[in-house]
């Protein structure tokens, strides 16, 4: 595995993010999608950072403590019983951008081998389910573009009412 190459993708997600976020006007920021239970561009920015925020624990779990269980987020629960409409984006992108940096200047240290540890995680039907370091830095560059694609929706919806 090339893991300089994978914690670039992880830090090239700042970038790619808020430019995307920049190039949009505030006021698409809370346009609601048509579609039951979609979210906002607001709800998408609050959700990324704060699972950003709890993999941030996950990174450090997997050199402090290997095999240690980490906490999981309901993301449906957290989006629907937190009002955020009234959160600054710009602040949730600056947390996204520091822990972006702090972890990949992390990564950077961290041995090869590493990359190997693990952590579990909890599934549906409360199974454990063991994720590597290097499939949890691929699952959150895979998080970032997910993301964007579903902005960029909103935003072509948006555009179209």
């Amino acid at each position: 595995m090339d893991t300089k190459k994978l914690i670039a993708d992880y830090a090239a997600g700042v970038d790619d993010i808020t430019s995307l976020i920049k190039s949009l006007p505030e006021e698409s920021y809370d346009f609601m999608p048509s579609k039951a239970d979609d979210w906002s561009i607001r709800q998408h920015i609050i959700h990324l950072v704060d699972c950003e925020v709890n993999n941030y624990i996950r990174i450090k779990s997997c050199i402090a403590q290997p095999f240690s269980k980490v906490y999981v987020i309901n993301e449906l629960d957290w989006t629907k019983n937190l009002d955020n409409r009234k959160e600054d984006i710009d602040d949730y992108l600056a947390l996204f951008s520091l822990i972006r940096k702090i972890i990949s200047s992390f990564l950077k240290s961290v041995q090869e081998t590493d990359f190997s540890n693990t952590y579990f995680i909890k599934e549906e039907h409360n199974e454990n389910k063991k994720v590597t370091l290097a499939e949890a830095v691929q699952i959150y560059c895979k998080h970032v573009r997910m993301h964007i694609d579903y902005i960029n929706k909103i935003y072509d919806e948006y555009k179209g009412n």
